[in-house]
């Protein structure tokens, strides 16, 4: 627009007469009144001819140009006297935009400023997540930690998990075991599978007497060498070299517990020969395998998160099942000391899903303190280059500075908004702390009616959280439901086994 009207001005000039200079100076002129097109046209037309009839009347052009005095004060003039020809309420509206473009200007540059202050904050990581969940794992006693034995059944001669072989085992005996009432074969092709992991079957036994397993995710495991071998780096390291000193390198979220899927194959092959066992009527060998299986659960519950406990949980399932399933079935092959040792590792599986969900909340409290900023107090605004960089991190995307220019200008531009459509730090940590409370009550009840009560509670403040995006929980946390309910049906499963147990027993007392 502006430089339509420079050029109009410049033509309407071309059509005089007038020697250069004056043109030159007409024209800077009338561009300085920043007035409109059709006025700017007026003014140089009126000094045009003005200046016309000075050079007539004998003056130089620099007389004329210099009869102008200062020309910013005349291009005010010039601008006053334009503006004082508008009609009152051009005069308004025009005063309106003038004003209203200071405001927008204002509010931009304060908004620019709030971003760049906002874009350059680093979010302040107040507490060490990890510190406290090492400090919550169980130090071995002097018979030594079960990770030890794990290591002595399933590695190879290098000292690494035979991960393909391990799957390849547990896969052909389960996969055998579950045709057995259709395949009259299926049976000895079990048998055969077990035979041959026999000695490893044997070694995992050993286990029952190890309650530690004895892997954390402390700073100096990397010295510890036989895992290193056993798991790999690969599967134990926390982040990319390079790094872990970052931010994040000492999230709790990048975390790697390669433990869980070794516990889980070797529980289960434990349960599978617990099965066949039973078949054969071998009591001790039955009772040896279970009680494994066991504490192969407990050791994936040694680290207090919920996956960890929901993996727990499903072992402990397995075992109640075989051992509900035995004592229905053959009960003869146990001997009174078999029932109560039975009893007691019944009693023993017991449900630490409050456990579980207390570390999924320190997990998001880990996650937020590295997205939010911290004024001292414990109050923040979101970050979103910060929370992007988490985000990056904890989803192993590609590195945060190969990210492309038009999200690092997204990120830049959006600091302010974010800090003003989503609650703050405090804000999301008491809604996230009441979520967690909730779910841990449920977690806790002691009686059905108890548990059904306080999980229609929980439940409609899960809806209330997942129904309002804009309080950043929808896209943190999980819905716990499901993870409650298979708390409390272990429990019922524990109740019904061991009732069933006790009922043996008393048939014998009674008998």
């Amino acid at each position: 627009m502006f430089g339509r009207t420079r050029r109009a001005v410049h033509a309407t000039l071309a059509a005089t007469a007038l020697p250069e200079e004056l043109k030159a100076f007409i024209g800077s002129l009338v561009a300085r009144t920043r007035l409109r097109r059709a006025e700017q046209l007026d003014i140089a037309a009126e000094l045009a001819s003005h200046f016309s009839e000075g050079l007539a009347a004998g003056k130089s052009a620099e007389a004329l140009m210099a009869s102008y005095g200062d020309a910013r004060q005349s291009a005010r003039d010039l601008r006053a006297g334009a503006i004082a020809k508008r009609t009152p309420f051009d005069r308004v509206v025009g005063m309106f935009v003038k004003w209203g473009s200071i405001g927008v200007a204002a509010v931009l540059a304060v908004y620019l400023g709030s971003a760049t202050v906002l874009y350059l904050r680093e979010p302040v990581i107040s507490f060490d997540a990890r510190a406290i969940v090492n400090a919550q794992l169980p130090e071995a006693g002097p018979e030594g930690r079960a990770l030890d034995l794990y290591i002595a059944a399933l590695a190879d001669e290098s000292g690494r998990y035979r991960e393909e072989w391990a799957i390849n085992s547990v896969g052909a005996i389960e996969e055998a075991l579950l045709r057995v009432d259709e395949d009259p074969t299926a049976e000895a092709t079990a048998r055969a599978a077990l035979a041959e992991v026999r000695g490893t079957i044997e070694s995992l036994r050993a286990v029952r007497t190890r309650p530690v397993f004895g892997l954390g995710i402390k700073a100096n495991w990397m010295a510890d060498d036989a895992a290193v071998r056993f798991f790999g780096l690969e599967s134990l390291i926390m982040v990319e070299p390079g790094r872990a000193d970052g931010p994040y390198g000492s999230s709790l979220f990048m975390a790697k517990l390669p433990q869980i899927a070794v516990l889980l194959r070797s529980a289960k092959l434990l349960c599978f020969d617990a099965s066949i066992a039973a078949k054969d009527g071998r009591g001790d060998d039955f009772v040896a395998s279970v009680e494994a299986a066991s504490m192969s659960a407990r050791h994936v519950g040694e680290f207090p998160i919920l996956v960890t406990e929901l993996v727990k949980i499903r072992v402990q399932r397995v075992v109640l099942d075989e051992v509900r399933r035995a004592v229905e079935q053959t009960p003869a092959m146990f001997t009174d000391a078999h029932l109560v040792r039975l009893g007691e590792l019944v009693r023993a599986q017991t449900s630490g899903i409050a456990i579980g969900v207390e570390g999924e909340r320190l997990m998001m409290l880990d996650f937020i303190q590295r997205c939010f900023s911290d004024d001292g107090n414990g109050d923040g605004v979101l970050l979103p280059r910060a929370w992007w960089r988490a985000l990056v991190e904890m989803s192993d995307l590609s590195a945060a500075d190969e990210r492309p220019k038009t999200r690092a200008a997204v990120e830049f531009l959006a600091g302010p908004a974010a800090a003003t459509a989503f609650p703050s730090r405090r804000e999301i940590t008491d809604r996230l702390d009441a979520y967690y409370e909730s779910a841990i009550a449920v977690a806790n009840a002691t009686t059905r009616e108890e548990f059904d009560a306080r999980m229609g509670a929980y439940r409609e403040r899960m809806d209330d959280v997942h129904a309002d995006p804009s309080n950043l929980l929808d896209a943190l946390v999980p819905a716990l439901d499901k993870a409650l309910e298979n708390g409390w049906k272990l429990r019922e499963a524990v109740a019904d086994t061991g009732d069933l147990i006790a009922r043996e027993r008393a048939k014998r007392a009674g008998s």
